[in-house]
């Protein structure tokens, strides 16, 4: 049974707005309202397919496909699943390129980030597909919908990957954007178990989207045993954020870590930077740059997919019993 909670949204100036039960389930045509998080390079066919066929909706990364390469992994994908997933789509990265192939291919939800929604929403609804939007602030989530999008990801500063310099929490963030806009707010940013799913539904949020969590599955193919073990020893202050004012990436502080910020203290230009990030070594057997959010304290054991998405929804469950 899926946790829903009859939500009442008492947003500043607006009339009250009801969070509809099942409301991105039906959108998404998923079971559970829980996304993967789109991570470079890891978010592959594998681990994109066993969340969708648990129930939620996987997400493969396009940040450093080419168009040719993302019609390979889509193609992937459907070979694995016959289950609705998304393709997240950077739009300062190849945006326009990526949107064509996503749209060639018929994926039917597209979830773009890193620029502005009205450069191809659009164009992408216009093409049939559902389309979400990432953002940092209450600002873009209104901007996001006043482009057309069907819902809005709220990503607190939490998260791994890349940072917004807006620094805003997700605990502060998620109810200030389900306030600023009516479309379907999914919460994103630290939350990794049942309590973070249940708090983020409280504070209004339709459903959630987590990285970190499926980083620590057993379908999780594109990272190796150093960057596991260092998942499982690390807590909420081993992340940190590296070379906060040229790019801003929160990852495992470590050696690789230090590295950077000390190459970035002496000086290195942005290109340059961003082909030593992307180029970093995930299956090395020794310190690289291991991207992860603050939630990776929770983690503490490599699950399944389907045990990481079940033990969220049964464990709602039980926190909403306890709680009556």
């Amino acid at each position: 049974m899926v946790i829903i909670l009859p939500l009442v949204n008492e947003g500043a100036g607006k009339e009250a707005k009801h969070l509809k039960d099942m409301v991105l389930e039906k959108l998404l045509r998923i079971e559970y309202p829980i996304l993967l998080g789109a991570m470079a390079r890891i978010t592959d066919p594998v681990l994109v397919s066993a969340v969708s066929e648990a129930g939620g909706l996987g997400t493969l990364a396009a940040a450093t496909e080419t168009p040719d390469s993302l019609a390979v992994r889509i193609a992937e994908t459907r070979s694995l699943t016959k289950k609705n997933f998304a393709v997240n789509i950077p739009l300062l990265v190849r945006g326009g390129e990526l949107v064509d192939t996503a749209i060639k291919e018929g994926v039917k939800v597209v979830i773009t980030a890193a620029g502005n929604p009205r450069l191809f929403t659009k164009k992408l609804k216009d093409a049939g597909c559902t389309v979400l939007h990432v953002v940092p602030s209450p600002k873009m989530a209104m901007t996001a919908e006043e482009a057309g999008v069907d819902a809005v990801i709220a990503e607190g500063f939490e998260s791994g990957g890349k940072a917004s310099p807006l620094e805003i929490g997700t605990f502060a963030l998620v109810p200030q954007v389900v306030d600023a806009v009516r479309v379907p707010v999914i919460a994103a940013g630290g939350i990794s178990d049942a309590r973070g799913y249940l708090a983020a539904r409280v504070l209004g949020a339709a459903g959630v989207s987590m990285g970190t969590a499926f980083l620590a599955s057993r379908e999780c193919v594109k990272i190796g045993d150093t960057y596991r073990r260092q998942l499982l020893a690390a807590d909420a202050a081993d992340t940190a954020i590296v070379a906060r004012n040229i790019l801003g990436m929160r990852a495992i502080k470590n050696r690789r870590f230090e590295e950077l910020e000390n190459t970035v203290a002496n000086g290195i230009k942005k290109e340059d930077l961003i082909r030593l990030m992307f180029s970093s070594d995930l299956f090395a057997d020794k310190d690289d740059l291991f991207s992860c959010g603050q939630g990776v304290g929770l983690i503490r054991e490599i699950k399944s997919v389907k045990e990481i998405i079940d033990g969220i929804i049964t464990g709602a469950e039980r926190i909403c019993k306890a709680m009556a």
